[in-house]
């Protein structure tokens, strides 16, 4: 059997069409993300060529939340692969692992003269973002695909980023509040001192009342 947070490092267009209909599962999930450029052959004619090692999915910014508490109520969230516990310095999207597949969901915002992606690298620790320059006309697209499904692409792939468009930092922990840890072992010691103490004295005066009370028996 296989570990369900195992994934494939390479899966061929028949695994990624399966993944979709995993997707398809969550409607509400699957009606807020963008699939990447490079799937588009794939989800279009249900056949290609191609490889795969993830896939990648776009959402708005503003969807991040309501995205993640589906993932949450479907039992797939990693919180180590979430970039808002990881930074704070924004929400860089996160992943997620769901029938031996990886997705990677980055988070999209429309700007005047096209859009900033920010990504977060489960493997490095890099969030990056980007800034592209594009036709927002013609950058996101719902469509109809050859077999009538309804299907949102994106005109963007994680390979598209580079120096020239991006920058990038390595995410640090977040700083957890300091916490101590309240020990009352040495309070139930002491406790245990005074009962102890209550029980001898109750015994010394109800030896000595027996004793007053025999002398004054034989007197």
């Amino acid at each position: 059997m296989v570990n369900k947070n195992a994934y494939y490092l390479d899966f061929t267009a028949e695994k990624l069409l399966a993944g979709k209909e995993l997707l398809k599962s969550m409607p509400m999930f699957f009606n807020r993300v963008y699939f990447c450029k490079k799937y588009t052959n794939a989800l279009w004619n249900g056949e290609s060529d191609a490889h795969f090692s993830n896939i990648a999915l776009l959402a708005s910014e503003d969807d991040m939340n309501r995205l993640r508490g589906i993932i949450k109520n479907n039992f797939l969230y990693l919180s180590n692969w979430d970039s808002i516990n990881n930074t704070t310095k924004g929400d860089f999207g996160f992943s997620f692992i769901a029938g031996n597949i990886k997705y990677i969901i980055m988070t999209y915002d429309e700007i005047e003269d096209g859009y900033i992606i920010k990504s977060y690298n489960v493997d490095n620790g890099a969030c990056t973002t980007t800034n592209l320059k594009v036709d927002k006309s013609f950058f996101l697209d719902s469509s109809i695909n050859a077999n009538g499904e309804f299907v949102r692409t994106c005109a963007f792939n994680i390979e598209d980023i580079d120096e020239s468009n991006s920058t990038s930092f390595i995410a640090e922990k977040k700083i957890e509040p300091e916490m101590a840890i309240y020990d009352n072992k040495g309070y139930a010691l002491s406790t245990a001192h005074y009962l102890l103490a209550f029980m001898i004295l109750v015994l010394v005066l109800t030896w000595v009342v027996y004793v007053f009370m025999k002398i004054s028996n034989l007197t």
